[in-house]
Formats: C-alpha cells, sequence, structure tokens
C-alpha cells in the first residue's frame, strides 16, 4: 500500500484529471494498458508529423513508458491488478501525489517531463510559443472538439492563458499552467483550458448581504459566471 496518505480530490479535479485519462486512449473497456502508448502515439506523430525515430517522438515514447510503468505498479501495489490501470486507480494516484504540492517542482521528475512534452505538441510549428490558432488546431485534432466550438474555446483560453496577451505562451508559462490544471480545485484557473474547457458552470461569486427590504434587490457581483463544455466522455480514441 503506498505510504502517503491521499487527499480528497474536489469534484473540479477529478473531472479534469478523468478528461487527462481519456485523452491517454485507455482501451474500450476503460484501461489504460500498454497498448494504449501505441495509440497515444500514433495520434500524437500523426498530429504534430514526427517521424517514429526522430528525437521528439522517442522521447515522448520514452516518458509515456515509464508513466505508465508507474500507473502499473501503482494499481498492483493498491489492487492486485497487473498491466491495467483504469479511472479509480489513476485518480488514486494522483491523490497519493498531490497533497502538498504548491508547484511543479514539488512533482516528481518524469510528471515534470509532461507539460513539457505536451506543449511540444501543441506547438508542432516549432515557433516556441502558443497562439489561439495553435490552441484551436489542437482542440480540434486530439481533443476532437467540433470546429466551431474549438474556435471559440481557443479565442478564451488564449486570453487567459496570456492574461489578455501580456504574457507570451512559451514552455515556462505553459508548465505553470499544466501546474494549475492539476492542482487547481476550483473551475477559475486557466490552467482549466489545457485539455478545452468543461461541462462545469462556474457560478459568480455573491457577498453576504443582509436581507433585502421590499423595494432592495440588490445583489453585489465579484465575479462573473464562465462556463463550457466539453465533448462526450464516450470519446473512443483507438485507431
Amino acid at each position: 500500500m503506498s505510504s502517503t496518505r491521499p487527499v480528497q480530490l474536489s469534484p473540479f479535479q477529478k473531472e479534469k484529471l478523468e478528461y487527462y485519462f481519456r485523452f491517454l486512449s485507455p482501451n474500450e473497456d476503460g484501461y489504460l494498458e500498454k497498448s494504449s502508448i501505441n495509440r497515444l502515439m500514433a495520434r500524437i506523430q500523426d498530429f504534430t508529423g514526427w517521424d517514429e525515430d526522430s528525437p521528439r517522438a522517442k522521447e515522448c515514447r520514452e516518458v509515456h513508458e515509464a508513466f505508465f510503468e508507474l500507473l502499473f505498479e501503482k494499481a498492483k501495489e493498491e489492487e492486485g491488478t497487473v498491466g491495467k490501470v483504469d479511472l479509480k486507480n489513476w485518480l488514486f494516484m494522483w491523490s497519493s501525489i498531490l497533497p502538498g504540492v504548491m508547484s511543479m517542482h514539488n512533482l516528481p521528475v518524469w510528471l515534470r517531463l509532461m507539460p513539457q512534452l505536451l506543449f511540444k505538441i501543441v506547438d508542432r510549428r516549432r515557433q516556441d510559443y502558443l497562439t489561439a490558432n495553435d490552441l484551436e488546431i489542437f482542440y480540434k485534432e486530439m481533443v476532437h472538439l467540433d470546429p466551431q466550438q474549438a474556435r471559440e474555446i481557443a479565442i478564451n483560453a488564449y486570453q487567459q492563458m496570456t492574461d489578455g496577451g501580456r504574457y507570451p505562451l512559451n514552455a515556462d508559462s505553459y508548465e505553470q499552467l499544466f501546474a494549475n490544471f492539476l492542482i487547481g480545485r476550483t473551475p477559475y484557473g486557466p490552467g482549466r483550458y489545457i485539455f478545452g474547457c468543461f461541462e462545469h458552470e462556474v457560478q459568480p461569486f455573491q457577498l453576504i448581504t443582509p436581507a433585502p427590504e421590499p423595494d432592495d434587490d440588490v445583489v453585489i457581483e465579484v465575479k462573473k459566471p464562465i462556463s463550457g463544455r466539453r465533448p462526450s466522455r464516450q470519446l473512443s480514441y483507438t485507431n
């Protein structure tokens, strides 16, 4: 059994991590297995144009192979399953890893490589920065959002990820966004856009005020709601 005391993941963390799980190409029975790596790499190489023997493709495969081996090890320790990981195992692993984590520097070395790899995948033009168009193409072709939705979400995502264009969306800032994706317990952070938007409505904050008089119907709103959709969880990524 794991020696780390698990943390209770928030509903939104579970929602985000479930989408990450499905991005990694589980089989039709909902398990990540060794063949998932081949399906994932086929999708990545088709999207990026990387040759199978290219340094980037080799690095991507090696990191994911190490990642999957850790997943299999954790699943075997916790439930005795061999060579496969379901969503329950996946969420339990993250509940064991995330306690006390404040940034990517607090995470294992292998996990720090994940946002770097994902950035390289999205940055298939090799410009060392991302644009709203890069996000749109990634959402459409890798996350499988419909074209109109991908465009709308990419525009909103880029605005939030760059603070309205004040900061470049480069590898360093993308790593911070990925940390927010993992650590953020509420839907307010820009990391929610790593894999597009989610079926999650953010209610406005309201100050607690005394009960209104008959003619007083004032509510002080601090933040506007943000809402979005994600594609069906039933999407299959098998080739």
